[in-house]
Protein backbone atom coordinates (compact mmCIF):
# COMPACT_ATOMS: atom_id res chain seq x y z
CA UNK A 1 0.00 0.00 0.00
CA UNK A 2 3.08 2.29 0.42
CA UNK A 3 4.15 1.81 -2.45
CA UNK A 4 0.65 2.27 -4.31
CA UNK A 5 0.52 5.94 -2.54
CA UNK A 6 4.28 6.22 -3.46
CA UNK A 7 3.42 5.65 -6.68
CA UNK A 8 -0.13 8.15 -6.63
CA UNK A 9 2.36 10.64 -5.60
CA UNK A 10 4.51 10.67 -7.77
CA UNK A 11 2.18 10.52 -10.67
CA UNK A 12 -0.01 13.22 -9.26
CA UNK A 13 3.46 15.47 -9.54
CA UNK A 14 4.46 14.97 -12.78
CA UNK A 15 0.47 16.13 -13.98
CA UNK A 16 0.82 19.00 -11.61
CA UNK A 17 4.97 20.01 -12.02
CA UNK A 18 3.86 22.61 -15.01
CA UNK A 19 1.51 24.11 -12.60
CA UNK A 20 3.16 24.64 -9.43
CA UNK A 21 3.25 28.02 -8.51
CA UNK A 22 6.58 30.01 -9.58
CA UNK A 23 7.39 31.14 -5.87
CA UNK A 24 5.82 27.86 -3.50
CA UNK A 25 9.43 27.32 -3.10
CA UNK A 26 9.79 31.09 -1.79
CA UNK A 27 7.16 31.23 -0.05
CA UNK A 28 7.72 27.21 2.61
CA UNK A 29 10.79 28.98 3.02
CA UNK A 30 9.09 32.45 4.63
CA UNK A 31 8.13 29.73 6.93
CA UNK A 32 11.35 28.37 7.89
CA UNK A 33 10.85 24.66 6.43
CA UNK A 34 12.83 22.63 4.65
CA UNK A 35 12.52 19.09 3.42
CA UNK A 36 15.60 16.65 4.73
CA UNK A 37 17.51 14.56 2.36
CA UNK A 38 19.89 11.86 2.87
CA UNK A 39 22.86 14.23 3.33
CA UNK A 40 21.17 15.89 6.49
CA UNK A 41 21.57 12.10 8.39
CA UNK A 42 25.73 12.72 7.89
CA UNK A 43 25.41 14.65 11.33
CA UNK A 44 24.21 11.41 12.79
CA UNK A 45 25.71 9.04 11.76
CA UNK A 46 29.01 8.58 13.66
CA UNK A 47 27.46 6.91 16.47
CA UNK A 48 25.63 3.42 16.19
CA UNK A 49 21.71 2.87 16.68
CA UNK A 50 20.90 1.33 19.99
CA UNK A 51 19.37 -1.73 20.05
CA UNK A 52 17.11 -1.89 22.63
CA UNK A 53 13.18 -0.41 22.44
CA UNK A 54 12.77 2.75 24.38
CA UNK A 55 10.80 1.80 27.35
CA UNK A 56 6.78 2.71 28.17
CA UNK A 57 7.17 6.78 28.91
CA UNK A 58 6.89 7.82 32.60
CA UNK A 59 4.78 10.86 34.03
CA UNK A 60 6.05 12.33 37.16
CA UNK A 61 3.88 14.56 39.34
CA UNK A 62 5.97 17.27 40.96
CA UNK A 63 2.87 18.66 43.21
CA UNK A 64 3.94 16.13 46.53
CA UNK A 65 6.73 17.91 48.42
CA UNK A 66 8.27 16.90 51.74
CA UNK A 67 5.70 18.74 53.77
CA UNK A 68 2.80 18.01 51.69
CA UNK A 69 1.29 18.92 48.40
CA UNK A 70 2.74 22.14 46.20
CA UNK A 71 0.69 24.78 44.96
CA UNK A 72 -0.59 23.06 42.10
CA UNK A 73 -0.49 26.89 40.03
CA UNK A 74 3.49 26.71 40.90
CA UNK A 75 4.18 23.33 39.95
CA UNK A 76 4.55 22.27 36.79
CA UNK A 77 5.04 18.68 35.38
CA UNK A 78 7.67 16.86 34.27
CA UNK A 79 7.48 14.28 31.70
CA UNK A 80 10.20 11.42 31.08
CA UNK A 81 10.39 9.80 27.65
CA UNK A 82 13.10 6.98 27.28
CA UNK A 83 14.65 7.53 23.87
CA UNK A 84 16.94 5.09 20.92
CA UNK A 85 19.36 5.92 18.73
CA UNK A 86 23.23 6.67 18.82
CA UNK A 87 24.99 9.70 21.02
CA UNK A 88 24.21 11.85 18.33
CA UNK A 89 20.39 10.97 17.62
CA UNK A 90 17.47 11.35 19.77
CA UNK A 91 14.98 9.20 18.76
CA UNK A 92 11.49 8.80 20.50
CA UNK A 93 7.75 7.35 19.98
CA UNK A 94 5.17 10.01 19.33
CA UNK A 95 1.89 9.12 18.99
CA UNK A 96 -0.66 11.16 16.17
CA UNK A 97 -3.92 11.86 16.26
CA UNK A 98 -3.81 9.31 19.37
CA UNK A 99 -4.06 6.15 17.87
CA UNK A 100 -0.96 5.92 15.34
CA UNK A 101 2.28 5.82 17.18
CA UNK A 102 5.75 6.09 14.84
CA UNK A 103 9.23 6.65 15.96
CA UNK A 104 10.47 10.28 15.38
CA UNK A 105 13.76 12.25 14.95
CA UNK A 106 14.18 15.07 17.55
CA UNK A 107 16.18 18.07 15.88
CA UNK A 108 16.23 20.99 17.52
CA UNK A 109 17.31 22.42 14.19
CA UNK A 110 13.64 21.92 12.78
CA UNK A 111 10.89 24.75 13.27
CA UNK A 112 8.65 22.82 12.53
CA UNK A 113 7.53 19.04 11.68
CA UNK A 114 7.94 16.89 8.43
CA UNK A 115 6.92 13.12 8.24
CA UNK A 116 7.36 10.41 5.61
CA UNK A 117 4.36 9.56 3.33
CA UNK A 118 4.30 5.61 4.99
CA UNK A 119 3.43 7.61 8.04
CA UNK A 120 0.97 10.05 6.37
CA UNK A 121 -0.80 7.08 5.38
CA UNK A 122 -1.05 5.26 8.45
CA UNK A 123 -2.63 8.61 9.99
CA UNK A 124 -4.85 8.91 6.90
CA UNK A 125 -3.72 11.95 5.80
CA UNK A 126 -3.65 10.64 2.57
CA UNK A 127 -6.48 8.80 1.92
CA UNK A 128 -8.28 11.26 -0.34
CA UNK A 129 -6.00 11.81 -3.05
CA UNK A 130 -8.10 14.68 -4.53
CA UNK A 131 -7.81 16.91 -1.53
CA UNK A 132 -4.40 16.76 -0.94
CA UNK A 133 -2.59 20.46 -1.02
CA UNK A 134 0.81 20.33 -2.64
CA UNK A 135 3.90 22.97 -2.10
CA UNK A 136 7.46 23.48 -3.17
CA UNK A 137 9.98 23.27 -0.13
CA UNK A 138 13.50 24.02 -0.15
CA UNK A 139 16.02 21.45 0.71
CA UNK A 140 19.72 21.13 0.13
CA UNK A 141 19.39 20.22 -3.51
CA UNK A 142 16.94 22.80 -4.23
CA UNK A 143 13.23 22.63 -4.51
CA UNK A 144 11.12 19.59 -4.26
CA UNK A 145 7.42 18.42 -4.29
CA UNK A 146 5.83 18.04 -0.85
CA UNK A 147 2.29 17.66 0.97
CA UNK A 148 1.54 20.81 3.43
CA UNK A 149 -1.28 19.31 5.94
CA UNK A 150 -2.34 19.68 9.55
CA UNK A 151 -1.94 16.97 12.61
CA UNK A 152 -4.95 17.41 14.71
CA UNK A 153 -2.97 16.56 17.76
CA UNK A 154 0.60 14.60 18.88
CA UNK A 155 1.79 13.29 22.29
CA UNK A 156 5.22 12.56 23.64
CA UNK A 157 4.47 10.73 26.79
CA UNK A 158 2.18 12.59 28.29
CA UNK A 159 2.82 15.80 26.78
CA UNK A 160 0.58 16.62 24.13
CA UNK A 161 0.25 19.77 21.17
CA UNK A 162 -2.59 20.14 18.82
CA UNK A 163 -2.70 21.26 15.91
CA UNK A 164 0.55 20.99 13.84
CA UNK A 165 1.34 22.68 10.77
CA UNK A 166 3.26 19.21 9.09
CA UNK A 167 4.91 18.66 5.33
CA UNK A 168 4.79 14.84 4.02
CA UNK A 169 7.98 14.28 2.06
CA UNK A 170 10.00 11.08 1.25
CA UNK A 171 11.64 9.24 4.38
CA UNK A 172 15.19 9.69 5.10
CA UNK A 173 16.04 6.91 7.38
CA UNK A 174 14.46 3.43 8.24
CA UNK A 175 14.85 4.10 11.98
CA UNK A 176 12.44 7.25 12.49
CA UNK A 177 9.90 8.47 10.31
CA UNK A 178 10.09 12.03 10.54
CA UNK A 179 11.31 14.84 12.42
CA UNK A 180 9.60 16.64 15.89
CA UNK A 181 10.96 20.38 15.76
CA UNK A 182 10.67 23.52 17.63
CA UNK A 183 6.54 23.85 17.30
CA UNK A 184 6.71 21.26 19.66
CA UNK A 185 9.50 21.58 21.78
CA UNK A 186 8.85 25.45 22.62
CA UNK A 187 6.34 24.75 25.37
CA UNK A 188 8.51 22.75 27.13
CA UNK A 189 11.95 23.34 28.92
CA UNK A 190 13.87 20.09 27.56
CA UNK A 191 16.93 18.13 29.07
CA UNK A 192 18.85 15.08 28.03
CA UNK A 193 20.00 12.76 30.49
CA UNK A 194 22.64 10.86 27.99
CA UNK A 195 23.10 8.11 31.13
CA UNK A 196 19.84 7.18 31.96
CA UNK A 197 18.75 7.94 28.15
CA UNK A 198 15.57 9.78 28.66
CA UNK A 199 14.17 13.18 27.87
CA UNK A 200 12.56 15.23 30.14
CA UNK A 201 10.02 17.52 29.14
CA UNK A 202 9.19 20.73 31.65
CA UNK A 203 5.98 22.56 30.97
CA UNK A 204 6.45 26.36 31.28
CA UNK A 205 4.12 28.27 33.31
CA UNK A 206 1.22 29.13 31.13
CA UNK A 207 1.60 32.44 29.52
CA UNK A 208 -1.83 34.36 28.63
CA UNK A 209 0.10 36.26 25.73
CA UNK A 210 0.98 32.77 24.07
CA UNK A 211 -2.81 31.84 23.02
CA UNK A 212 -2.63 27.68 22.82
CA UNK A 213 0.75 27.76 23.84
CA UNK A 214 2.50 29.67 20.45
CA UNK A 215 3.68 33.21 20.91
CA UNK A 216 3.30 35.79 18.77
CA UNK A 217 6.02 35.28 16.21
CA UNK A 218 4.52 31.81 15.56
CA UNK A 219 1.11 33.01 14.92
CA UNK A 220 2.05 35.69 12.31
CA UNK A 221 4.91 33.26 10.82
CA UNK A 222 2.31 30.92 10.64
CA UNK A 223 -0.54 32.92 9.44
CA UNK A 224 2.01 34.23 6.63
CA UNK A 225 2.46 30.95 5.33
CA UNK A 226 -0.59 29.51 4.84
CA UNK A 227 -1.72 32.92 3.50
CA UNK A 228 0.98 33.14 1.01
CA UNK A 229 0.14 29.25 -0.10
CA UNK A 230 -3.45 30.32 -0.62
CA UNK A 231 -2.22 33.64 -2.81
CA UNK A 232 0.03 31.62 -4.92
CA UNK A 233 -2.73 28.82 -5.78
CA UNK A 234 -5.01 32.11 -6.45
CA UNK A 235 -2.72 33.53 -8.62
CA UNK A 236 -2.12 30.51 -10.99
CA UNK A 237 -5.76 30.16 -11.40
CA UNK A 238 -6.59 33.84 -12.58
CA UNK A 239 -3.81 33.23 -14.94
CA UNK A 240 -5.26 30.20 -16.34
CA UNK A 241 -9.08 31.57 -16.62
CA UNK A 242 -6.63 34.71 -18.50
CA UNK A 243 -5.52 32.42 -20.89
CA UNK A 244 -9.01 31.35 -22.52
CA UNK A 245 -8.13 28.01 -23.74
CA UNK A 246 -10.28 24.74 -23.62
CA UNK A 247 -8.46 21.91 -24.87
CA UNK A 248 -8.90 18.73 -22.71
CA UNK A 249 -5.10 19.46 -21.00
CA UNK A 250 -6.06 23.01 -19.90
CA UNK A 251 -9.04 21.85 -18.83
CA UNK A 252 -7.53 19.31 -16.54
CA UNK A 253 -4.80 21.70 -15.23
CA UNK A 254 -7.99 24.28 -14.44
CA UNK A 255 -9.67 21.44 -12.02
CA UNK A 256 -6.52 20.07 -10.45
CA UNK A 257 -5.62 23.91 -9.60
CA UNK A 258 -9.13 24.38 -8.77
CA UNK A 259 -9.00 21.49 -6.02
CA UNK A 260 -5.43 23.11 -4.79
CA UNK A 261 -6.96 26.11 -4.35
CA UNK A 262 -10.40 24.74 -2.56
CA UNK A 263 -7.96 22.68 -0.47
CA UNK A 264 -5.75 25.66 0.69
CA UNK A 265 -8.65 28.10 1.52
CA UNK A 266 -10.23 24.76 3.60
CA UNK A 267 -6.62 24.76 5.64
CA UNK A 268 -6.70 28.81 6.18
CA UNK A 269 -9.94 28.74 7.36
CA UNK A 270 -9.10 25.76 10.14
CA UNK A 271 -6.01 28.21 10.76
CA UNK A 272 -8.82 31.00 11.62
CA UNK A 273 -11.65 29.25 13.37
CA UNK A 274 -8.65 27.38 15.63
CA UNK A 275 -7.31 31.23 16.35
CA UNK A 276 -10.48 32.57 17.25
CA UNK A 277 -11.06 29.56 19.79
CA UNK A 278 -8.00 30.52 21.06
CA UNK A 279 -8.38 34.53 21.35
CA UNK A 280 -5.86 35.53 19.18
CA UNK A 281 -5.55 38.98 18.47
CA UNK A 282 -6.85 40.16 14.88
CA UNK A 283 -3.27 41.97 14.27
CA UNK A 284 -1.21 38.83 14.66
CA UNK A 285 -3.34 36.74 11.90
Amino acid sequence: MVLKVEKIILAAMLSLFFILPANAGDTVRQGKSRVYTNEDLEKYNDAPSASTPAEKPETYDYRQGPDGPKDAESAQKKFVVPYSGGARRIIIPVTFNRRVTANMLLDTGAPGMHISYRLAERIGLVDDRESILWVMIGGIGGTVPAIFTIVDSIRVGEAEDNFIPTYVSPQISSEFDGLIGMDFMANYSMKVDTNKRVVIFEEIPENLNNPAGHDETWWRTTFSNFKSIRQSWQRHREKLLKQGSNTDREKRLRESVERQCMKADELYDRLSVYASTHAVPREWR
